[in-house]
């Protein structure tokens, strides 16, 4: 089970939830990838299975990916492994996902992974037990956006009522993953929101934060690119921080904004009211190529 660069609750929900349903079933799994599971994200059942690995050694039946669009993520581990003679699995739900695998599964109709890995358990008559049920139900939580994006679907709300039944407190997640805040957090969220700006026209927010200036264990909390979003008149958000010596960006859409076309721009890809990308470079600079091809998409749909 491999994960991409900083694991989300798309990727681990599904990853232990695939690595519960093989265990039960005899094989000899392996759950990690090349950052570890967020603080945030500790509650999940069996996340301390889940390894930071530099490096993939066979053997290798197969190597299973899911919520990864792009191989690049997984930083050489994909190709590693691919080396050992496994067979490659790809399970997604991204439009652009580039179907590296030997096996490509890609629903681009489907509002999370979660949602397509509990077709999988019900198809391998997996028996969902409460662990499982908690970590797709999270999956699915987050990837809607807490069931408040537009890609949420009466099939979304019918699997996570599953789950519930099935052992998942709604409550339980939603206070794990928005309730247990540092003291200190509110003053980083402060530091944070005091940086947004908003273009003269509202339709474009953005949130440039530098390196440092909060901890990274907040950064991994907070969905901070929906505060930009938030604004009634703003189309596409954006929030771009600076890691080391690249920028990684994350852009919200509204309307017929699509910004994964942007993001594509950049080498990023996703959904096409959220997506995101990494920008080599300073802060100030890939803030202004962003917002550049932000404002040439904005006027893309624009009608004249």
């Amino acid at each position: 089970m491999l994960g991409h660069v900083h694991p989300d609750a798309d990727v681990l929900g599904t990853l232990l939830a695939i690595d519960e349903m093989l265990t039960a079933r005899g094989f000899t799994v392996t759950a990690g990838g090349p950052h570890p599971a967020p603080h945030v994200l500790s509650f999940l059942p069996g996340v301390e299975r889940y390894r930071t690995l530099a490096a993939v050694d066979g053997p290798l039946d197969v190597v299973v990916l899911t919520d990864c669009p792009n191989p690049v993520r997984t930083q050489g581990l994909l190709e590693a492994a691919r080396a050992t003679g496994a067979t490659i699995v790809n399970i997604d739900h991204h439009p652009d996902n580039r179907r590296y695998g030997d096996v490509n599964w890609i629903e681009p109709s489907a509002a999370a992974t979660g949602e397509m890995v509990y077709h999988l358990g019900v198809a391998l008559e997996a028996r969902l037990t409460p662990a499982m049920a908690t970590n797709l139900f999270t999956a699915i939580h987050t990837d809607t956006g807490s069931f408040r994006y537009s890609n949420t679907t009466e099939e979304t709300f019918r699997i996570a009522a599953a789950l519930v039944a099935a052992g998942a407190q709604p409550a339980l997640v939603s206070g794990q993953l928005y309730e247990r805040r540092q003291a200190d957090s509110l003053r980083w969220l402060g530091e944070s929101l005091r940086r947004i700006e908003v273009s003269p026209d509202g339709r474009i927010a953005w949130l440039a934060l530098p390196g440092g200036i909060v901890p990274e264990s907040f950064i991994e909390a907070e969905e901070l690119v929906n505060y930009p979003r938030s604004i009634d008149s703003v189309r596409v958000a954006c929030f771009l921080r600076q890691l080391g010596d690249e920028v990684k960006v994350s852009l919200r859409g509204k309307g017929d904004v699509d910004v994964s076309r942007i993001a594509a721009r950049f080498g990023g890809g996703g959904h096409p009211n959220a997506a995101g990308c990494t920008v080599a470079g300073a802060l100030a600079e890939a803030t202004r190529a962003v917002l550049a091809a932000v404002r040439d998409g904005l006027a893309a749909t624009t009608p004249a």
